[in-house]
Parts: structure tokens; sequence; C-alpha cells
């Protein structure tokens, strides 16, 4: 027997995508946009609205102003936590010590599962992580506009960003769509002849080229390289083990030596080539990916939610 559960999602105020994702993956739960961290909120009076209204509440990724509302949360609410990164980012010191904050915050029961959407620290952490596939498809077509998105940010040590703008320079392209720019970037597109082009809305960006990039040095999204594919957009990626399932789909689309420029630029051109066979290849691996995402997801939400029921009867 599982008991009837309603779930409230929190989610930064800024993560306007994943507040679709999340809508898309769990539709009968409730989800709240949180303000930024210096931005003053009422945390007693939402969780007192939590502690009558919910079975459970889930937070994704890591902010602060979560482990300020966590001691408030009744211990009668399943409190679930969805870390957001590849065990890769662990290098990064402000990232390794809050998933140690976590794990922490599970230890001292203010926190009652961690999920992960990454499987290699999932592996990493197998006996104290649970594993969640986010899926999501809206529909949306390709706008023909003949240009290449770079899906990353030119500021991130691991965007390879100028590695992918360096190819589309060698393409027969000429024209790359990005999320942001700098002097650097359009004193590279003069130099070189490539034409660049800002879009701030990563919506927008993905559905507005013939390829897209997601070349990072690790830690690619799942999310964008599924709304391009879906889209008919190929999307080229870097180090990243979501296509090891797909062997023939993998050697199409992800590199296997991130930074060098002459691979982007060859798989750029033959993924427009050739994306007939690469969508049938891709068809056959969306079915199972979204099989996966149902699954594990249902796990999720349902965690713990018996054992909850009994203790507090």
């Amino acid at each position: 027997m599982i008991m009837s559960n309603k779930t409230i999602i929190l989610l930064k105020e800024s993560n306007k995508l994943m507040e679709k994702v999340f809508k898309y993956n769990f539709k009968s739960s409730d989800i709240m946009l949180i303000p930024e961290s210096y931005t003053p909120f009422d945390r007693e009076d939402l969780a007192t609205k939590i502690n009558s209204k919910y079975t459970q509440v889930i937070f994704f990724d890591y902010y602060d102003q979560f482990y300020l509302l966590l001691p408030l949360i009744s211990k009668k609410v399943l409190k679930k936590y969805i870390i957001n990164v590849g065990i890769s980012k662990l290098s990064e010191q402000y990232i390794l010590t809050n998933l140690e904050q976590v794990m922490e915050y599970k230890e001292r029961g203010l926190i009652d599962y961690i999920a992960t959407t990454r499987y290699d620290l999932y592996i990493a952490f197998k006996n104290k992580i649970s594993y969640v596939v986010l899926d999501y498809k809206d529909n949306e077509k390709k706008k023909n506009n003949k240009s290449v998105g770079i899906l990353n940010d030119y500021y991130l040590e691991e965007s390879n960003f100028y590695n992918e703008l360096s190819a589309v320079a060698l393409s027969n392209i000429k024209k790359a769509t990005v999320l942001n720019s700098n002097i650097v970037t359009k004193k590279f597109g003069e130099d070189f002849s490539v034409e660049v082009e800002e879009e701030k809305d990563i919506e927008k960006l993905i559905y507005n080229n013939v390829v897209n990039l997601d070349c990072k040095f690790c830690d690619v999204s799942y999310i964008y390289f599924i709304m391009s594919m879906d889209a008919g957009i190929p999307c080229i990626l870097g180090n990243t083990n979501i296509l090891d399932d797909c062997t023939e789909l993998k050697k199409y689309l992800v590199l296997e030596s991130d930074d060098d420029v002459n691979e982007i630029k060859e798989k750029i051109e033959k993924s427009i080539e050739e994306f007939n066979s690469i969508n049938k290849l891709y068809s056959s691996w969306r079915k199972k990916y979204t099989t996966i995402s149902k699954k594990t997801i249902e796990k999720f939400t349902y965690l713990g939610e018996w054992e909850l029921w009994k203790k507090f009867q």
C-alpha cells in the first residue's frame, strides 16, 4: 500500500526552465520558486504551510535559502534533495563542500533522502544517493536559422567555449548564437569572420540553430541535449556518459577529444549531413530514456512514504 502523497518542489527563482521540467516530470506536485539569496522572504510562514499541507518537500540543487528552511520543517514531512552535478564538478571546492553539507544533514536527520541526476555521482555514492532521470518534451521545432548554438557560457572554466567558437570559424556555417558574449568574443568574431549573435534565453537559443554545441569538458546538460534532439537539431556533446548505452549514436555526437577543434568542426558538419541516420538511432534511444526516467521518478517520489506513514500512526 502506498499512501496518497502531496509534494511541493522548491527551486531557485532563476530556474525558469527547470520549473517547466519539474512540472513535466512531477505533474501532481506543487512548485514554488524561492527568491534569490539576499531577498527576504518569510521562511517560517513557508515552513508552516509545508508542515500543514504536504507529506514531502523536494529541494533541487544547492541553495542557502534551502539550508535555512530545513530546520523549520516537521519530521512528519519527508525531505528530499536532488543534486544536479556530476562527480567531475567535485574538483571545485565549494561544490564539494555543499555535497558534504547535504550528506551531513542527512546523517543528522534534517534530510531523509538524497538523489542525483548524474549517473557518475550515483555510482560513486551508490549506498547513499538515489538516481533520478529527468525528462522533458515540449514539441518545439527548430526555427531554421543557419547558425551554430553554443549552449554554455564563455566564463565557465569547463565550458570549452572558445574551442567551440573556433570550430564554428573552421566550419562552413560561420555564424554562432551564444548565451553571453564579451569584448573578446566580439573581437574573435571580427578577426575570424564569424557572425556572433547573443540570445540570453536558453530555450530560444536551443531552438534557433541548425546544430547545437554543449562540448563542456564535464557535466553536460541532459535536458538541453534532449530538447535539441527532440526538435530535430543535432547536439554535439563533450565528455559525458549519457550515450554509453548506444555506441553508434555516441560516435556521431560525443567528442573523443574535447579540446580538438577539428573534431568539433567535423562533428558539426557530419551531424547535419547524416541527421536522418542519427535521428533513427536517437528515436530508439529516446524511448529507453523515457522509460528509465518514469521508473526513477516514480521510485524517488514514493521513497519513504510507507515508512513515514507507519512511523506516525
